[in-house]
């Protein structure tokens, strides 16, 4: 174990009654939960929380573990109109693919198939005498 590693910090997260949030979390009352964190994990909540202009790491914490569960639900927006056209963009191209190899394999075929006539050994010009019952066997 490194020694960043074994530096655990205790944090305690917890609100008072009804404080003043700027953040989008619900104005109620919390209970107290604490957690350890790695120094590291600390800080990158702790910047975070100022990113996104939280009061506390409380209301940030409540509002990712929020959104964590909401994303694990598949619950989340619809992509935005760009994404959407990106997308069908996307899948144009790919049917384009899809098309372009089966007319490739048509066009190879035929080529086989006219080789095989020039060649004699096609089963198109064996002779025939009309019968629909195999002569051969």
């Amino acid at each position: 174990m490194s020694e960043d590693q074994g530096k655990i910090q205790d944090v305690h997260i917890a609100t008072s009654k009804k404080e003043k949030h700027t953040s989008p979390v619900k104005e109620t009352k919390t209970a107290r939960q604490s957690m350890r964190l790695l120094e590291e994990d600390k800080a990158f909540i702790e910047y975070w929380t100022k990113m996104f202009k939280f009061d506390s790491t409380t209301d940030f914490m409540i509002r990712a573990a929020q959104h964590y569960v909401a994303w694990r639900n598949q619950d989340y927006d619809l992509p935005t109109a760009e994404m959407q056209r990106l997308n069908q963009l996307i899948d144009a191209m790919e049917n384009m693919v899809s098309s372009n190899e089966r007319l490739a394999n048509t066009v190879t075929n035929g080529f086989d198939a006219m080789i095989g006539i020039m060649r004699g050994d096609n089963y198109l010009i064996e002779p025939e005498n009309g019968d629909l019952v195999d002569e051969r066997g």
